[in-house]
């Protein structure tokens, strides 16, 4: 799969950070983290890349032991129809 990098209230794929192929934006709030837009270029669609976004979103909630609250509808989807997500659901 690809590689994802964590940026600035981002985690992307890409080689620029600017320009991302992908990316998963959020805001941190105390306690919250506030995802607001996820993108995938058409070069990258149906390969999952998406899926790897919120999951690194996941990973950095339970590291920094905060909760997700998702504006972004893609990303809201996938944290509340998959087990694995309930965790970090705010």
């Amino acid at each position: 799969m690809s590689e994802v990098q964590k940026g600035s209230n981002k985690f992307f794929v890409g080689q620029n950070e600017n320009e991302p192929e992908a990316e998963i934006v959020f805001s941190q709030e105390q306690n919250k983290m506030v995802i607001q837009h996820t993108f995938v270029s058409g070069k990258l669609r149906g390969q999952g890349v998406g899926q790897e976004l919120v999951d690194e979103a996941a990973r950095h909630a339970r590291e920094k032991d905060i909760k997700i609250d998702s504006q972004c509808p893609y990303a809201k989807e996938v944290l509340e129809k998959n087990e694995k997500y309930q965790d970090v659901l705010a």
